[in-house]
């Protein structure tokens, strides 16, 4: 019989169980991290949103707190839709990846249909949903992003090209055409970097990602000699005072905003937001930079960096490479865009009529933002459950 030693013995903790113990608390403090970083970009957002649209709101609704009050009611669907999918198990995004992945190819046409597409100028982005608009680029964003995870994780040869590379490179080009044909050419590209950012942590040999790198931006240059619009964001970008009160206009004025020394001029007493364009999308930073000055710059940046770090820790505490793409990948697409967005507004990069994830007015890349939210913190709770399996 087992004696009362050997059956209190039985009860204390192996190595093996402390050391998942310690995992599981690692990844909480991960996903802890994550969720703080991007809630506390929102609250900015939420109060240079205010300080961007009090007067346009004025002018055009009559209350000054009319797109601000929108923006808030955005917060709460993407944060009803991050519950939503907080509960789906990922299981089910590999069993039916094929329905996802058709779904996003005739999301992704719509725009171009006469009675569904919504244009603006010469750029068909949108679906008109009736109540509501939707970028076609932000559906597909999410649905590359599931489709890559799925396939990297279930072929086993990464360097095989014709089973594990060639469906990535066709699905990601594809999708790049056709969000590029919407002239949402910015769009396209994070779309590609995503991508190529998911092949390379997947496993995939570097000469077959630089070949999806190299025909798609064969297509660009195709595209921008066709839509001349390309080439003078980039001829603004180069010299913007050639021409100050036309294509540089945006960009002369992004740069002046951020001459407010540390702590900026105020909330809500900037001037250059009158002036600039998009003053609560495109150029919110640049309405940080004014408003908050250095710090806030650098506040939004730390937030920013925080976000992005803590999602790779996580990914690599999660312990399955599905897991892994998924989080890497949603991570990516919020601080490669964020990223591209104050490079913009701080003159490193041509314009590209860039949102700033989290914080820029807007609905449908804040929903896209928060469902990738709710996707990593599923991650990390089916993460737990397997640990508490293992112990058993």
């Amino acid at each position: 019989m087992e004696s009362n030693i050997e059956r209190k013995v039985n009860f204390l903790p192996s190595s093996f169980d402390l050391q998942k113990s310690e995992s599981v608390k690692r990844a909480f403090f991960y996903v802890q991290m994550v969720f703080i970083s991007a809630f506390s970009l929102i609250a900015i957002g939420l109060a240079f949103i205010l300080s961007s649209t009090y007067s346009l709101s004025l002018q055009k609704f009559g209350s000054p707190f009319f797109l601000f009050i929108k923006q808030l009611m955005w917060v709460a669907v993407g944060i009803v839709f991050m519950y939503v999918f907080t509960k789906i198990d990922t299981s089910l995004y590999i069993k039916y990846v094929k329905l996802i992945l058709l779904f996003g190819i005739i999301f992704s046409l719509l725009p171009f249909l006469p009675n569904l597409g919504k244009s603006r100028g010469d750029a068909f982005r949108w679906v008109n949903l009736g109540f509501i608009s939707i970028s076609a680029s932000e559906v597909v964003k999410v649905i590359l992003i599931l489709y890559i995870s799925v396939v990297l994780s279930k072929k086993r040869d990464k360097k095989s090209f014709f089973n594990s590379f060639l469906p990535m490179f066709i699905v990601s080009v594809l999708f790049f055409i056709i969000i590029s044909l919407q002239l949402d050419v910015s769009m396209a590209f994070l779309i590609l970097i995503t991508s190529v950012i998911m092949m390379y942590v997947g496993g995939i040999p570097l000469f077959q990602i630089v070949l999806t790198v190299l025909v798609s931006s064969f297509f660009i240059l195709f595209l921008g000699e066709k839509f001349p619009y390309i080439q003078n964001r980039v001829f603004a970008f180069l010299d913007p005072w050639s021409d100050p009160f036309g294509r540089g206009y945006h960009l002369i004025y992004m740069l002046k905003s951020f001459q407010s020394g540390i702590f900026g001029v105020g909330i809500g007493n900037g001037t250059i937001k009158l002036k600039l364009p998009e003053a609560h999308t495109d150029s919110i930073f640049s309405v940080i930079g004014e408003e908050a000055g250095l710090f806030g710059v650098l506040l939004v940046i730390l937030f920013m960096t925080l976000m992005f770090f803590y999602s790779l820790k996580l990914a690599m505490e999660v312990r399955s490479i599905y897991r892994s793409l998924l989080v890497i990948g949603f991570s990516s697409t919020v601080s490669i865009w964020g990223l591209v967005s104050i490079l913009v507004n701080i003159g490193l990069l041509p314009p590209t009529g860039t949102n700033l994830p989290l914080l820029s007015y807007g609905g449908a890349n804040l929903v896209t933002s928060l469902i990738g939210l709710g996707i990593i913190y599923r991650c990390y709770k089916e993460y737990v459950k397997d640990s508490k399996r293992e112990t058993l």
